[in-house]
């Protein structure tokens, strides 16, 4: 399935994931850095974590496209961008905005995650929609899942943040405004 001589179509394509998880890590690491609460931390590292394990996956599905040396090629090229993410800027920004250096708003963080990891959704599940290979949509299909599932957790996080994560047992309301 490799091509020997792959489109800049494709390259591109590569290259955009490689940035989405390469991005989502540092934001990570930057977003453990400056949150205060211990849990926080530990989430943002474990979620650090995987989108190393995601960077790997892609490597799987890209070098079955391209094959192994112009896959390590590419990654070693975009691990080697130090350009900064504009995701990273908007933690830094918001931090500052804050105006506290070391303790980063966590409310914040959490917003800017779920829309990394909405971005990470939406770009896996068009990749998705044009992988002909059953073993390419497959692994899409799981990279897609894991942020899905990446995304409900941090919502899940910024509900018990807010205070607001509770669940009702009976509905406290109509929509037809009756008691």
């Amino acid at each position: 399935m490799m091509n020997p001589h792959p489109s800049d179509a494709l390259i591109g394509l590569i290259r955009s994931a490689l940035r989405l998880e390469l991005d989502g890590r540092e934001f990570y690491r930057q977003a453990a850095s400056v949150t205060a609460h211990p849990s926080g931390k530990r989430m943002f590292l474990r979620l650090a974590d995987q989108e190393q394990n995601h960077f790997e996956e892609l490597g799987a599905l890209f070098s079955d496209l391209v094959g192994v040396s112009e896959w390590r090629r590419i990654a070693a090229e975009e691990a080697a961008n130090t350009q900064k993410s504009p995701i990273i800027a908007q933690l830094e920004a918001a931090v500052a905005a804050r105006g506290h250096g070391a303790v980063a708003d966590d409310t914040q963080a959490l917003r800017i995650a779920m829309e990394l990891e909405r971005r990470a959704l939406s770009f896996f599940n068009g990749l998705i929609e044009h992988a002909a290979d059953p073993r390419q949509r497959a692994l899409l299909q799981e990279l897609a899942e894991e942020e899905r599932f990446h995304y409900d957790c941090l919502q899940a996080q910024l509900d018990s943040v807010l205070n607001v994560g509770i669940w009702l047992d009976a509905p406290e309301f109509r929509l037809d405004a009756k008691f």
